[in-house]
């Protein structure tokens, strides 16, 4: 009798060591199944909706050229950051984007990886995306490597958090390997089946002369909206020539592309300022 009592201990000592084992290897990962990536809208804010026909000449030599001024200021403003996207972050960007395309590996932990080379560059990026399940958030990070010429050791260009639910988030992208260090933050929210409003905040504190960088905590806002205008830019600047920070609010229809926009400082003004679907400006109804 005493020999099976200790086998039946034995035997519940080992069943014990076993269950928490597999627990702890498996602790909220039942499925091991890798969180979902943020909408690829969520690092890339609409600009091609501003546009539209307004971006096409309607001018002939036989007519004078339409006063399209209103539409163009609008364009000049969003077009800073537009160029800063497409330029700067077009690396970053691309990279993740490039991960919808691949499958991650579980790294243990409540971590997985997205492992990749991107496409479209003439120099070669290796990039590696981590995504950490904390809670009801998944923390993500971007590491890029660069090969070739002006070549670049792995450093994390971008990080940021996103619901599980994958409705909100947030993105801080870094400068550059030469520069690691803050420069935009990126924070969006889905309303419905799309991106409902998308900020993006300039953080950086100096500029690559290590001078105070005056853009800081310039931003720009992208949202969406019930009425005849279904789309708005709310943009705060740094303007070089007033030595201050200004405004504009723009708001458009992104289909039909007609539009105004409110700019003070500007126009001198505080009325809304119109153009229509070609871009000429009109009187606003």
């Amino acid at each position: 009798m005493k020999t099976k009592t200790i086998l039946l201990k034995s035997f519940m000592i080992l069943s014990l060591i076993v269950l928490a084992s597999c627990s702890t290897d498996n602790e909220g990962n039942d499925n091991l199944v890798a969180p979902n990536l943020p909408p690829e809208a969520s690092m890339v804010m609409d600009f091609n909706t501003f546009n539209g026909q307004a971006s096409k000449s309607t001018e002939n030599k036989f007519t004078l050229p339409p006063d399209k001024s209103n539409w163009l200021y609008s364009s000049v403003v969003v077009g800073v950051w537009h160029t800063a996207l497409v330029t700067t972050l077009a690396v970053p960007v691309a990279s993740f984007q490039t991960a919808f395309r691949h499958k991650a590996e579980y790294k243990g932990n409540a971590v997985w990886e997205w492992k990749y080379t991107v496409d479209g560059f003439t120099s070669q990026y290796a990039a590696r995306l981590t995504g950490e399940l904390v809670g009801n958030e998944v923390l993500w990070k971007m590491y890029i490597t660069k090969s070739g010429i002006d070549a670049f050791d792995e450093f994390m260009w971008f990080s940021g958090t996103s619901k599980v639910d994958g409705k909100s988030g947030h993105w801080m992208l870094n400068h550059s390997a030469a520069y690691p260090e803050n420069m935009l933050r990126i924070d969006w929210a889905v309303e419905g089946e799309e991106i409902g409003n998308i900020k993006y905040t300039y953080v950086r504190e100096l500029n690559n002369e290590r001078e105070t960088d005056t853009f800081k905590n310039s931003a720009i806002t992208y949202g969406l909206q019930a009425g005849d205008y279904d789309a708005f830019y709310d943009v705060y600047v740094y303007d070089n020539n007033s030595k201050n920070f200004v405004s504009a609010d723009m708001e458009w229809h992104r289909t039909n592309h007609n539009g105004r926009v409110k700019a003070e400082y500007h126009f001198g003004d505080t009325d809304w300022h119109c153009w229509d679907n070609k871009g000429e400006n009109v009187v606003c109804p």
